[in-house]
């Protein structure tokens, strides 16, 4: 076959599809609407529809009415687009609710280090103010620290006091390492 022939042949195919499109496409786009309520998204599913046809026409087995096929094809396409859709916004909905953890798994790390920073710190105190700053932050008061170690409340705020202006002391050097 010349090539003459051949874009004979191509042309009569263009003019077909185009007669095609023209005589189907509006009636597939208000049947896509019906189902996904988008025109936008309509237009990409009639057009999908088209495409599918035409290029796999030659194997349609006998089709009784084109117009039937093509609302057949148009209604699956809708709803493979809106189960498409669904699994999307699932999965969207999925990294939400991961999105919304990360942060309670952030600032619990954020507390895990900062407590181990503030261990390693007492840790460097003298013993007595050490053990003080323990009890302290296992929420004792200064009478109940006076009474467990067998001192004044006064020597314990003392201590106390003591101990926090040289973890301060010891923080804002930026000398301390966290594990």
């Amino acid at each position: 076959m010349n090539i003459k022939k051949r874009t004979i042949i191509k042309m009569r195919k263009n003019d077909e599809l185009e007669t095609f499109i023209k005589e189907h496409y509006a009636a597939l786009c208000a049947v896509a609407v019906r189902f996904v309520g988008s025109s936008e998204v309509a237009k990409d599913i009639a057009q999908e529809v088209i495409i599918k046809f035409w290029e796999n026409q030659h194997k349609q087995q006998e089709i009784n009415t084109i117009n039937n096929f093509l609302y057949t094809m148009v209604k699956n396409e809708s709803l493979n687009y809106l189960r498409g859709l669904q699994r999307e916004n699932q999965r969207y909905s999925k990294l939400e609710i991961e999105e919304q953890e990360d942060p309670q798994v952030l600032n619990l790390l954020i507390a895990e280090d900062t407590n181990q920073a503030l261990i390693n710190a007492i840790k460097t105190l003298p013993l007595q103010s050490a053990r003080i700053m323990r009890l302290v932050l296992s929420g004792y008061e200064n009478k109940e620290i006076a009474q467990t170690m067998g001192i004044s409340v006064n020597t314990i705020k003392t201590l106390k006091y003591a101990a926090i202006r040289k973890l301060r002391e010891y923080f804002n050097s930026g000398n301390y390492e966290i594990e």
